[in-house]
């Protein structure tokens, strides 16, 4: 007895994601940390030259060096401030579009129909003989014993959906933390050992 093949699923919906967004701190910290302390110019103790007045500030003093400073982080330091350069930034300033891409599924993969085929010794399919498994989309041929043995009807039946399984995509980390180089600003030292003739 041969069961001609069943019909794949037809009409048949994608998966929608269903996992929750994992939690993520966008928590951030500088490495390093920098402090400056605004120093007074002492200009009374500073004689005049030929292009003007002198700019004095006291000794910083051990562990310190004495900078000027301008905003920005692509200006060149003056000449006689260009022994350290530094760039810093206020805490707040950091740029950060850190997120997770969007989850994704694939189209459904490995979907079936299933059915069972009984074969019946009685008219109007009365007095069931056997019982077949089928799916999607192989035939189904049965050996009948013993040999010769009459069959009167046969017929499929409890049709079932297999539902397959779909690829999941997506849900990679993006983006990055970086500072905010808009709000720099930009530090250059004398040598802490720098001599005045």
């Amino acid at each position: 007895m041969w069961a001609s093949p069943l019909p794949g699923p037809t009409n048949e919906e994608g998966c929608s994601p269903k996992s929750e967004k994992p939690a993520f701190t966008k928590k951030t910290e500088w490495k390093l940390a920098g402090l400056a302390c605004m120093n007074n110019t002492d200009d009374d103790a500073c004689a005049p030259n030929d292009a003007g007045t002198r700019y004095c500030a006291s000794d910083p003093g051990p562990g310190w060096l004495q900078c000027v400073v301008r905003e920005g982080a692509d200006a060149p330091c003056p000449d006689n401030y260009n022994w350290d350069r530094y760039e810093m930034y206020p805490e707040d300033a950091v740029f950060d579009d850190r997120d997770c891409e969007a989850c994704a599924c694939g189209p459904p993969e490995g979907s079936a129909c299933a059915a069972s085929v009984r074969l019946y010794e009685g008219p109007s399919c009365s007095s069931q003989s056997e019982q077949l498994g089928l799916l999607s989309p192989h035939d189904q041929c049965v050996p009948i014993l013993p040999p010769g043995h009459a069959i009167a009807g046969k017929a499929i039946t409890d049709l079932d959906y297999v539902p397959g399984t779909c690829s999941a995509t997506g849900g990679a980390p993006k983006g990055e933390a970086k500072k905010d180089v808009t709000r720099a600003v930009t530090f250059c030292c004398l040598h802490p050992f720098y001599l005045i003739d």
